[in-house]
């Protein structure tokens, strides 16, 4: 964090952060208290917060294949419990495997190369649950979940992590298809409601009946024909005779709106 005309410069703040506290720190810094909903705690500004006792994190989902990891972490102490301990640690995701990187990783595992830390990685099956000293071992490579002298830290944090999942109603255990059930009742994914053009003079403003519905569009010249690139709605558009506007609606989880068209005759 980098504060104007090196305010604190040079500190070190061992306060535990998590990503989601980002928004409201900015909205404290600028003097605006965040809003109720807004999840994380502000860790600068007037509208500071209280002091993290842990942080959470979840691992689901990676494209088209499933992983299923939650996490807390304390000042010292890293706990992950696996909700599928027989998953691989390490899963073909198509967008990481062509990187050159990533190619070298499976190139050396191929050929036993990789030290044993980095092999670790590659796994075939996880413990339930692993804990790791992140004081004594930054990297978290060696799980001391068996030492009985840390059996306390690993129950704590154990039942940190159940009590924050049953406060957010993880749904990390149900099938992807009884999720769309729940969101979907009739079985139909809905859609989005077709953009409307509402003239005004030199300029024309678009909205759509769906709430939370984003809007892109393409302003045409003649018989210019639709292009791949999409611009996002977010104030009235100026036209001049003879252009055409293309429009679609979209909101996240709904079906995309049909292409709606507005034209300016030419005089």
């Amino acid at each position: 964090v980098r504060l104007p005309d090196g305010e604190r410069a040079g500190e070190r703040d061992e306060r535990l952060l998590s990503f989601i506290d980002l928004k409201p720190t900015l909205l404290s810094v600028a003097g605006i208290e965040p809003p109720g909903y807004v999840d994380g705690v502000p860790f600068l500004g007037v509208f500071e917060g209280a002091r993290r006792e842990y942080v959470h994190a979840a691992a689901d989902r990676f494209d088209a294949v499933y992983d299923g990891s939650r996490a807390v972490r304390d000042a010292r102490y890293k706990y992950i419990g696996h909700l599928d301990p027989s998953r691989p640690y390490y899963v073909p995701v198509a967008y990481r495997e062509q990187m050159p990187i990533m190619q070298e990783l499976l190139r050396l595992r191929d050929e036993g190369s990789l030290t044993d830390a980095q092999s670790l990685w590659f796994r075939e099956s996880r413990p339930v649950e692993e804990l790791f000293d992140t004081w004594a071992d930054p990297h978290e490579v060696n799980d001391v979940s068996h030492v009985v002298e840390l059996q306390p830290r690993l129950e704590e944090l154990r039942n940190e992590a159940r009590r924050w999942m049953d406060e957010i109603k993880d749904t990390g255990l149900v099938p992807e298809t009884e999720l769309i059930a729940r969101l979907w009742p009739d079985g139909r994914q809905p859609e989005t409601r077709p953009v409307r053009f509402v003239p005004g003079g030199a300029v024309v403003s678009l909205d759509s009946r769906t709430a939370g519905a984003s809007i892109g569009y393409q302003v045409l010249e003649g018989e210019e024909s639709l292009g791949r690139v999409w611009s996002v709605y977010e104030s009235p558009i100026e036209v001049e005779q003879g252009v055409r506007i293309a429009a679609i609606a979209h909101r996240i989880g709904f079906l995309q709106s049909d292409t709606t068209w507005f034209a300016v005759e030419p005089l």
